[in-house]
């Protein structure tokens, strides 16, 4: 059902792209050709008018040369006067016509509809329909001296010829305009798409088959859709290693489960085989009760780190001075620092303030330090230094024990992993990622710097605070 509808939704979809495309082409087409009639019907105005101003200054020198009587005489001694495509009329100052001069086969223009209209100071122009309607006449009027009015027209029907078979030629061609916008448009959609198609059949697959490992093909271009064909198969990958990582992580939990939980059943079973030994049985409640602490911590850990991760873990932030707390936390490791032998060194800068939350804050710190001394031989020692770093404070953590593998030290961040050297040491293998999800929850990092046998450096930015307490 589910595949149906979206076969569906992807063909109307394409079609009305498709349709879209098609229409924005037609409207371009149509939009070039009213701009290109604009233009070709503004020139050709314009070129009438041009050749009517030059035979209106034409016949205004003849007549300034004697009058009407001239002007007749010059008209007379055309050698084609059946070519011209001009009339001429001459109207004095009462209105009465004193010359009018028609081209050979001039039909559709009534001169009386000129009557009566002057041109002024400036040139007058006209445009009149014949009787016809099918042409027009550009007439332009000047004074002349006098009082005399010279009516110069020209047929406008070679224009207007133009122009109609400019249209017509439009009209013919729209239909094929059409066509190609439909097609062109379904080939650009057909192209545009793929990437979603790509996508659909994808994620159709990874419904059918379960196979997380299937990925959308990426193309050469760079789009938008191509973008979100990369992002969805960054989210694939991320969901991949989420399951992956939560795989291991339950392998791991189940695990490191299944020695306390041995250990509590083996402990309860030797007390049950001598119920008159009060002493066994109290020392075998006694190590229950130190086993089940040890699985709540580490559910308890796991819980925090994933609503640390999740954002949804809450924080009671204060201002608080860095030094402070982390002398609470050294105070309350000094008694396993004397029992380890290790000395730890403070270089501390008591002007440095954050905002963050006490509780979590000490358990970050504690983390590292229990980390450092545990990891760190007899008679070593343990530097924990603060400073300023721009905005941020950098709180640094060395040790002088056994240090990181190097391809080990992406991996220290991961729930529940433990490096070689470290299964040695009893640990739950959460404490560096509780740290780096606390950090991140205030708004910092954290990075390691470490080698064999030389000791490792953890370092934690956090955004500093210019308040004062």
């Amino acid at each position: 059902m589910s595949s149906k509808s979206s076969s569906k939704v992807g063909l109307t979809f394409s079609l009305k792209l498709s349709l879209l495309y098609a229409l924005f082409f037609v409207i371009a087409s149509g939009g070039l050709f009213l701009v290109a009639y604009y233009v070709i019907d503004n020139l050709a105005e314009q070129r009438e008018k041009e050749i009517v101003r030059d035979r209106i200054q034409e016949y205004r020198a003849w007549f300034e040369e004697g009058g009407v009587r001239a002007l007749k005489a010059r008209f007379d001694q055309q050698a084609n006067p059946q070519g011209d495509i001009f009339f001429v009329r001459i109207v004095g100052p009462l209105n009465q016509v004193l010359f009018l001069k028609f081209p050979h086969g001039f039909e559709g223009l009534d001169p009386r509809r000129l009557k009566g209209m002057q041109p002024g100071k400036k040139d007058f122009w006209l445009s009149l329909e014949d009787a016809s309607h099918k042409g027009a006449w550009t007439v332009g009027m000047a004074s002349l001296p006098g009082g005399v009015t010279l009516q110069v027209g020209k047929s406008s029907a070679r224009s207007r010829e133009l122009l109609s078979y400019f249209r017509t030629v439009f009209l013919i061609f729209m239909i094929p305009i059409l066509l190609l916008g439909v097609i062109g448009g379904s080939m650009v959609t057909f192209r545009a798409i793929k990437p979603i198609r790509s996508l659909i059949e994808t994620v159709k697959s990874i419904l059918k088959t379960g196979k997380m490992s299937l990925r959308v093909p990426v193309r050469k271009e760079r789009g938008e859709l191509d973008e979100l064909v990369g992002l969805f198969n960054r989210m694939l990958d991320k969901n991949d290693s989420l399951i992956q990582a939560m795989h291991n992580s339950l392998d791991n939990v189940a695990h490191d489960l299944r020695t306390p939980m041995t250990r509590l059943r083996g402990v309860a079973e030797f007390a049950l085989q001598d119920d008159n030994n009060r002493e066994a049985c109290r020392e075998a409640l006694g190590d229950c009760m130190e086993e089940s602490e040890r699985v709540l911590t580490m559910l308890n850990t796991l819980m925090d780190v994933a609503e640390a991760e999740t954002g949804a873990m809450r924080l009671n932030r204060d201002l608080l001075s860095v030094s402070h707390v982390i002398q609470d936390v050294v105070d309350l490791y000094g008694i396993v620092a004397e029992e380890q032998d290790t000395k730890v060194v403070l270089k501390l800068d008591d002007n440095l303030m954050i905002w963050a939350d006490r509780t979590r804050l000490q358990q970050v710190l504690a983390n590292l330090l229990d980390n450092a001394l545990k990891y760190s031989e007899k008679g070593g020692k343990v530097n924990i230094e603060s400073a300023a770093k721009g905005p941020n404070v950098v709180i640094t953590v060395t040790d002088e024990g056994v240090g990181i593998a190097e391809n080990e030290i992406p991996r220290i961040w991961e729930r529940l992993y433990r490096g070689d050297l470290s299964r040695s040491r009893r640990g739950l293998g959460l404490g560096l990622s509780f740290v780096k999800a606390i950090v991140e929850a205030h708004g910092g990092t954290v990075h390691v710097r470490s080698r064999l046998k030389e000791g490792s450096s953890f370092i934690v930015n956090l955004p500093r605070s210019e308040e004062k307490l």
